[in-house]
């Protein structure tokens, strides 16, 4: 059951992260399109003192899909480990990359395709050999662990 339960855990994380990666990256393109249509109606910029973008429905879209996207990256920490967690964040640049060429009509050069095969090849590595979160149940086991090398080796600085 509880080796079950690991599992189970463990794609619900992966799950989380990933979505969280497209809700962030959507977010940045949401908030760039309400941005642009403003700029084509001559309203004042933000770092001029203006306020418009508080009235445009899509920089408030892409808030909230931020804010969804934190939400669900917090959350992803809570089922999966770390280690897979925190690279797939980096997949939130690759969505922006991605939909910003589609919907800003913005062109990827040749490094901006090579940094997105690396992302993609780095996150599927990091899933792939993320390490299973173990419980520590009994005394004993605690001081198993904590006669591990790489403890008393971090301990000692």
């Amino acid at each position: 059951m509880g080796q079950e339960r690991g599992k189970y855990d463990f794609y619900v994380g992966l799950a989380l992260a990933i979505s969280s990666s497209i809700f962030i990256g959507g977010s940045f393109i949401l908030k760039k399109k309400g941005l642009l249509r403003l700029a084509k109606k001559g309203s004042m910029r933000a770092g001029q003192g203006g306020h418009a973008y508080l009235k445009e429905w899509l920089w408030w879209a892409g808030l909230l899909s931020m804010g969804a996207g934190e939400a669900a990256n917090f959350a992803a920490y809570a089922f999966a480990p770390a280690t897979l967690v925190t690279p797939l964040g980096a997949l939130s640049v690759l969505v922006s990359a991605v939909l910003s060429s589609y919907f800003l009509n913005e062109r990827l050069n040749l490094h901006g395709k090579l940094g997105c095969f690396l992302s993609i090849i780095g996150s599927t590595v990091m899933v792939i050999h993320a390490p299973q979160e173990e419980e520590v149940e009994t005394i004993h086991e605690m001081a198993v662990k904590l006669k591990d090398p790489g403890i008393i080796s971090t301990c000692r600085f």
